[in-house]
């Protein structure tokens, strides 16, 4: 280990079962789970993410889940910041941190780093929000041909926030944001990372579990949910909150008043994407072990996992 903090990772596509499988490792070793999902940080939002029960948080520890109302933002550096915390927490408790999620944009800067990119200053966000009411992001675009070649070839003429964000960084540092970039923190330094990828070779097997998911998610009351909380918090379809899988469908739902059945079918369409990029994302990842949880019976699971576990 080289002195370095033992952190379990259990990834893997939507639905697969992570969640369950993280609760029967949480019995049998002195684990605290931490969520790594961009949905499940919201307070409120149980349904649509399959969060755990009220009664699974309270009897089982878990990080990282409702430490934001649904109108508020939340972004992989506060997820950076909060995850390097949390873990420093754990291990003073004398428990090995677990990481279960699908938010694969968030294991990637785990893995990666963090680009060391200047914070976000109120003076240059109002100046921006000027320059919106005056240009259009193809222009603002244009400007970034002046003063950071490289973030004007990569992003897309369209993509305003990271359009804004380019010229954010350069208004505040004097320098493009693309020089940040290999400029990073590795939590590596400091932590092993083992990690664990749950997969399932039969494609019909998945869907299964998507569909299921999808079923359940509209029978415990998906649709009086978002209603609930986009009313509770003032939320519109902009909210950053209500662009996760099923949220944003309903409220679409809710203003075309097109069949339950459509809406449905959108969200399993959906959710079915999700785990195609998912899977894409996975492939990237390195230094990891794979587990096919369809050819592996949940006695086996554990015993595979209880081999890499020796050093706890």
């Amino acid at each position: 280990m080289n002195n370095r903090i033992p952190v379990i990772v259990l990834l893997g596509p939507t639905a697969i079962g992570k969640s369950k499988i993280a609760l029967e490792l949480y019995d049998q070793y002195p684990i605290e789970i931490v969520s790594v999902d961009s949905a499940m940080i919201y307070k409120d939002m149980d349904i649509g993410t399959d969060k755990p029960t009220h009664d699974v948080l309270a009897s089982k520890k878990h990080h990282l889940i409702d430490i934001r109302n649904p109108n508020q933002n939340y972004n992989v550096g506060d997820f950076y910041s909060d995850v390097n915390n949390v873990i420093t927490e754990i291990h003073s408790n004398r428990k090995v941190p677990l990481l279960v999620g699908g938010s694969m944009m968030y294991f990637n800067r785990l893995f990666k780093g963090l680009s060391q990119i200047p914070g976000r200053s109120i003076s240059d966000r109002k100046l921006i929000n000027h320059l919106n009411n005056f240009y259009t992001s193809t222009q603002l675009h244009e400007c970034l041909k002046h003063f950071d070649q490289k973030s004007y070839n990569n992003i897309n003429k369209n993509d305003k926030q990271r359009i804004e964000r380019a010229i954010e960084v350069y208004m505040s540092s004097g320098k493009p944001i693309t020089s940040f970039f290999n400029k990073t923190n590795l939590l590596e330094v400091n932590y092993k990372f083992i990690n664990i990828k749950l997969t399932i070779s039969s494609r019909k097997d998945i869907h299964e579990k998507i569909s299921h998911r999808v079923q359940q998610m509209f029978k415990k009351g998906l649709i009086d949910e978002v209603i609930y909380v986009r009313d509770k918090y003032s939320l519109s379809k902009d909210s950053q909150s209500m662009k996760s899988i099923g949220y944003r469908h309903v409220l679409e739902y809710l203003e075309t008043k097109e069949t339950v059945n459509d809406l449905q079918n959108k969200c399993l369409f959906a959710t079915r994407q999700l785990a195609k990029r998912q899977h894409t994302w996975l492939k990237q990842f390195t230094d990891i072990i794979d587990i096919d949880i369809s050819t592996n019976k949940t006695d086996k699971l554990k015993q595979i996992i209880d081999n890499y576990l020796q050093f706890i």
